[in-house]
C-alpha cells in the first residue's frame, strides 16, 4: 500500500519474490501509439540490468538481484545491444520521414504531367460545339488550355451517368465514382488514351441510348462512307497509295472528312500520303479522322509555294461547314513533310 501512495508508481518484486525489478504498467489494446514518455521509459528499463539499475553501474550492497557471474563484459554487451535497438528505431522513423514526401510528390507530378497531356489533346481535338464531362481538377485543366468553360459539366458523387455530354474525359476520380459501368454502358469507344496503371486517363465518345446502340448506329453509316470513300477512289484528280486505297473502299475514314477531301479536289489536284487517327490508343472502331497530303502540286501548274497557299486558303472557307481544324503541316519519321487536313472529335454517327 506504501508504494501505490507514491504517486502511482509500482514496483515489481525482483527473483525469489524480493523487491528489486521494476516493471512498467501493462497498456489498453486499444490504448493507440505510446507516447513519447512511454517510449522512453522502456528504453530506460531495457537498458537496466536485473536489478533496476543501468547496465555497467556498480550494484548496491547486499543487492541480490544482480548475479555474480554480471561482470564488465556482460554489462558492455547489453549497452551495445541498447544503443544499436535505439538508432534502429530513430533511423526508421528518419527513413519513414524523409522519403514519404519524396514518393508522395513524384506520384503528384506524374499525375499533373499525364493530365496535362491529356487536357491540351482534347482542346485540340474535341470540337467546340460538343460537351465534355469531367472531374473538377481535369476541368480546370480543359479551361487553362483554352476549352470554353460553358462546355464542361462537372462530374461528383452526386452526379448521374454523363449520357448528355458528347465526351467523357475518365480519370482515376472519374473511375471512382462509376467504376466500369460507365465503359461498358455509356462510354464504350476510346478516342485517345494516357498513362498507364493507377495514373491512366482515357477521353472516351458518350453513347447517349447505350453501348448497344451506338455500335448499331456507327455500322448503319458505314455503307455511306464505303460510297464516298469509292468516289475519291474514282476521282481522276486524286492520287492515293494502295495503305489508304484500302481504308477508303472499306469506310473507314469520318464522312466528314471524305467530304471535305472531295471539295478540296473540285479545287485543285490532291495527294493523299496516308489516313489515320490523332488519338493514341484510340479504338479500332473509330473513324479515321486525319488525312496527310503531300505538298506539291500533283498537276505541276503551280510552285510548291503557291500550291501550298491555295490549299490552305481552300479549306479555310470549308473549315466550319466540315468541322475541320485548323491545317499543319506534319514531319513524318523518314518522310518529307506533309499537309494534315484534320475533322474534330468525335465522329457523327449514322
Amino acid at each position: 500500500m506504501a508504494d501505490q501512495d507514491r504517486g502511482g508508481e509500482v514496483t515489481w518484486p525482483g527473483a525469489g519474490g524480493g523487491p528489486g525489478r521494476r516493471e512498467l504498467p501493462e497498456r489498453a489494446a486499444n490504448a493507440g501509439p505510446p507516447a513519447e514518455d512511454e517510449v522512453t521509459e522502456w528504453f530506460g528499463a531495457a537498458a537496466a540490468g536485473p536489478d533496476g539499475h543501468l547496465a555497467g553501474a556498480e550494484p548496491p550492497p547486499g543487492d541480490p538481484g544482480l548475479p555474480v557471474a554480471a561482470g564488465p563484459g556482460i554489462r558492455l554487451i547489453a549497452c551495445t545491444v541498447v544503443a544499436g535497438l535505439i538508432i534502429g528505431a530513430l533511423a526508421a522513423v528518419a527513413f519513414r520521414h524523409y522519403t514519404r514526401p519524396a514518393q508522395d510528390n513524384a506520384a503528384a507530378n506524374r499525375q499533373a504531367a499525364v493530365r496535362d497531356e491529356a487536357a491540351r489533346w482534347v482542346a485540340q481535338q474535341v470540337g467546340r460545339d460538343a460537351t465534355i464531362s469531367c472531374d473538377s481538377v481535369m476541368c480546370a485543366a480543359l479551361t487553362a488550355h483554352g476549352f470554353p468553360a460553358s462546355r464542361l459539366m462537372v462530374l461528383g458523387p452526386t452526379s448521374p451517368a454523363p449520357n448528355g455530354t458528347a465526351v467523357v474525359v475518365e480519370t482515376p476520380a472519374v473511375r471512382a465514382l462509376f467504376g466500369s459501368s460507365l465503359d461498358a454502358a455509356w462510354a464504350p469507344a476510346v478516342l485517345a488514351s494516357f498513362g498507364s496503371g493507377a495514373d491512366r486517363i482515357t477521353v472516351r465518345v458518350i453513347a447517349p441510348h447505350g453501348a448497344a446502340v451506338y455500335q448499331v448506329l456507327l455500322e448503319s453509316g458505314l455503307a455511306a462512307r464505303k460510297a464516298a470513300g469509292s468516289a475519291l477512289l474514282h476521282d481522276p484528280r486524286v492520287s492515293v497509295p494502295s495503305s489508304a486505297a484500302g481504308q477508303l473502299s472499306a469506310g473507314m475514314v469520318d464522312s466528314r472528312l471524305l467530304a471535305a477531301l472531295a471539295a478540296l479536289a473540285r479545287q485543285q489536284p490532291i495527294a493523299i500520303v496516308s489516313l489515320g487517327n490523332p488519338g493514341p490508343g484510340a479504338s479500332a472502331g473509330i473513324p479515321l479522322r486525319f488525312a496527310d497530303l503531300a505538298e506539291d502540286d500533283q498537276a505541276a501548274h503551280l510552285t510548291r509555294t503557291a500550291y501550298m497557299r491555295s490549299v490552305r486558303a481552300t479549306l479555310s472557307t470549308m473549315s466550319t461547314a466540315f468541322q475541320l481544324t485548323p491545317t499543319t503541316t506534319v514531319a513524318p519519321p523518314h518522310s518529307s513533310p506533309v499537309l494534315r487536313v484534320q475533322v474534330t472529335a468525335p465522329s457523327p454517327l449514322g
